[in-house]
């Protein structure tokens, strides 16, 4: 390692979150993965790169002019230049993926799923798109001409466009010419046995001529435009909030154009001219060869509904103790459920059940990103409609998803719940439900907190964690950090939670620096922390700290990472993992040793620095024995797992920890049996011999 590598002490973090898409495209390259799933990790890979070039992109590009050195050792135009080369290059392997390995693979199975190029349209195919053409396509075309009286139209961010180059029949100039790909089904059924498909925008190419009658088609190009899609809104409190963000909404899409992806067959002259009329550089248009976005896989599944081809069907287990009345079941115990392999179902029957209990006299929840049809926001409007008090925190600014928040703020309050729009220079990112019923001893409040959103349909395929108590601290917390978000309230001395920004971040200084005097005193130290993001450098420094002290620690961050780990002198203690599977990686989970009293605690927030300083973010602690082994064996699942998992090395690379037909530990396999069979596994794994994960370092 060179000594200019060697005095960095963090990983770029936009290079760092590639790196993670590189792992999610490694997916779809494993021939060990069901077919039709690698085509859904080349779709998720695709979807990835889109969001980084609408949001981090734009970002980059604004610091191109800072000259000073960051502490990952770049410049804001090395940084710049670097992340635009590391994403056009990614795209191409994407491409090589879908072409070489993809793309025959599904053809040459028995199911013979392939999308035919224009060249290898037959006659049939021929006679049968122009049908097509003519009955369900052509009526949704525009052709937009291009000249001195009419200027290069606004292109749509990700729409996928024609450009042509058309001449009179007669003869004389050329001239040029758009047409927009409408948005419906791209995949059109080709006759024959098997699924053979064409492309919309392809047809579209082969058939534009009949858009410019008495002209001729000379040249085209087919090309997609990604656009800056972050919403630059200032809330300072003034105006209507609502208003505001629902009018730079209708502005999203029509920023500066961050990169053109062109298929490598269209005309060079109109790429070069697409380039220029979108004030684009050369450099951030890449010629690709194949489809343009390839996200269009996502639907090849449903098309295919091949389950031998998919992962096995999995059924989330039903916890029997929440079934019937689930406050009597709360009030016998505390709760911890682990999703997807836990059902999500109970906590939207707790507040459809809530809803209509007569002794249920409010709710209180926060929103962040729910599904399109939302179970949980239907039966908040019904106990509105029932005459409980609703209130519901909704945060409009999650990013892509602040129309459907929009749209269900408005019918919550059109219910007669009572609807905040988060706070003032802060988004609200907590996970909190709170329930209060009336009991036979009392009013008593039900608290839910967890580490994913309340969306019914994410819980399937996130892994999240939850957990229901009605204990009376808890509550008390709970009820307070509402009372801070609805109305004006100082933050009381907490009992059991930890809230961003007031007290989250000195709460894990504190826990990780005792941890480093319990080592430099000779006594056990060791932390383990799983969530999905590592980017704040104030919480690296003291990891690194610690790690020098003598600390063991052991990270699980699925995604971006700017600790450098394994280092020599810096963090040789430290070690790091990004587990990619079936599921995505989304729980946060963090133990410390603490002098053989263990902190167990869950949390809403990654380590970064937008959750520990410009979010509202809930960190609970958890006491209860029960629920703590629960989360010592999900940590140990993951800190034994070999085949899910990469371990980042000294040389900042993530590495696979499988070694070809080696029988080891899955962690998501493993979280999906039963818990009886997870008690005899658990034996084989880590139960003999002294190997258990979470024993900790000595010095």
């Amino acid at each position: 390692m060179s000594t200019k590598t060697e005095n960095i002490r963090f990983i770029n973090r936009d290079l760092s979150w590639l790196d993670f898409n590189a792992r999610v495209l490694e997916e779809a390259q494993d021939p060990a993965i069901p077919l039709l799933e690698r085509v859904k990790f080349l779709a998720i890979s695709v979807n990835n790169l889109d969001e980084f070039a609408m949001v981090r992109m734009p970002i980059l590009y604004d610091l191109r002019n800072d000259t000073e050195t960051m502490p990952c050792g770049h410049n804001g135009e090395q940084q710049y230049i670097t992340a635009r080369k590391r994403l056009g290059k990614q795209l191409c392997n994407i491409y090589t993926c879908w072409n070489e390995e993809i793309q025959p693979a599904l053809a040459q199975s028995d199911i013979g799923f392939e999308i035919i190029s224009p060249a290898d349209w037959d006659e049939n195919d021929l006679e049968s798109l122009a049908s097509y053409f003519r009955s369900s396509v052509e009526p949704t075309l525009t052709p937009l001409a291009v000249d001195p009286t009419r200027p290069f139209p606004l292109i749509a961010n990700l729409a996928i466009c024609l450009a042509v180059g058309v001449q009179s029949i007669e003869g004389g100039p050329v001239e040029r010419a758009l047409v927009v790909v409408p948005k419906i089904s791209r995949l059109i059924a080709l006759q024959g046995g098997h699924k053979r498909m064409a492309l919309l925008e392809d047809v579209i190419e082969h058939f534009a001529v009949k858009l410019f009658p008495g002209h001729k088609i000379v040249s085209s190009a087919l090309f997609r435009v990604t656009r800056d899609a972050s919403i630059d809104f200032e809330d300072e409190g003034a105006g209507d909030f609502l208003h505001d963000l629902e009018e730079e909404l209708r502005n999203r899409g029509r920023g500066h154009s961050t990169r053109v992806e062109a298929l490598d067959r269209g005309c060079e002259d109109l790429i070069q001219w697409i380039g220029e009329s979108l004030d684009m550089h050369s450099a951030d248009i890449t010629r690709v060869s194949g489809p343009l976005d390839l996200s269009l896989l996502f639907g090849v599944g449903s098309v295919l509904k091949r389950s031998d081809l998919e992962f096995p069907t999995f059924s989330p287990r039903r916890s029997r103790k929440l079934e019937g009345c689930p406050f009597a079941a709360i009030r016998a115990q505390e709760h911890l459920l682990h999703h997807p392999y836990d059902s999500f179902d109970p906590i939207v029957e707790l507040v459809q059940k809530a809803a209509n209990d007569p002794d249920v006299l409010a709710i209180k929840q926060t929103l962040y990103r729910v599904s399109g049809d939302s179970p949980l926001v239907h039966a908040l409007v019904k106990a509105a409609h029932n005459g409980k008090q609703v209130t519901v925190l909704v945060e409009l600014k999650a990013r892509f998803d602040e129309e459907a928040n929009i749209r269900w703020a408005r019918r919550l309050e059109e219910s007669g719940a009572h609807v905040v729009y988060g706070l003032v220079g802060l988004k609200v990112h907590a996970k909190l439900l709170m329930i209060i019923r009336r009991d036979e001893d009392g009013l008593r409040r039900y608290i839910h907190l967890g580490t994913g959103n309340y969306n019914d349909k994410t819980a399937k395929m996130y892994t999240d964690i939850s957990f229901l108590t009605c204990n009376e601290s808890i509550g008390r917390d709970v009820a307070a950090l509402f009372n801070i978000l609805t109305g004006y309230s100082q933050p009381p001395d907490w009992n059991y939670l930890e809230v961003a920004p007031t007290t989250m971040r000195n709460r894990f200084v504190e826990w990780i620096r005792f941890e480093a005097e319990q080592a430099e005193q000779g006594e056990p130290a060791h932390i383990v922390a799983k969530f999905n993001s590592l980017v704040d450098p104030a919480i690296v420094e003291e990891l690194y700290a610690a790690s020098q002290a003598g600390v063991k620690i052991e990270l699980i961050v699925r995604g971006m990472c700017i600790l450098r780990a394994g280092v020599p002198g810096l963090s040789e203690n430290i070690s790091l993992r990004s587990v990619i599977g079936r599921y995505l990686e989304h729980s946060r989970i963090f133990y410390f040793y603490h002098g053989g009293h263990p902190i167990h605690a869950i949390a809403s927030a990654d380590w970064m620095t937008r959750n520990l300083d410009r979010r509202i973010e809930h960190l609970v602690v958890i006491a209860n024995p029960l629920i703590t082994n629960q989360l010592d064996n999900i940590l140990r699942t993951f800190l034994s797992d070999r085949q899910r998992s990469r371990l980042l090395g000294p040389d900042d690379r993530y590495t696979r920890l499988r070694s070809p037909g080696e029988e080891s530990l899955d962690c998501q396999a493993f979280a999906a049996t039963s818990p009886k069979n997870q008690a005899k596994k658990a034996d084989e794994w880590w139960g003999h011999g002294g190997n258990d994960p979470l024993a900790p370092a000595r010095t």
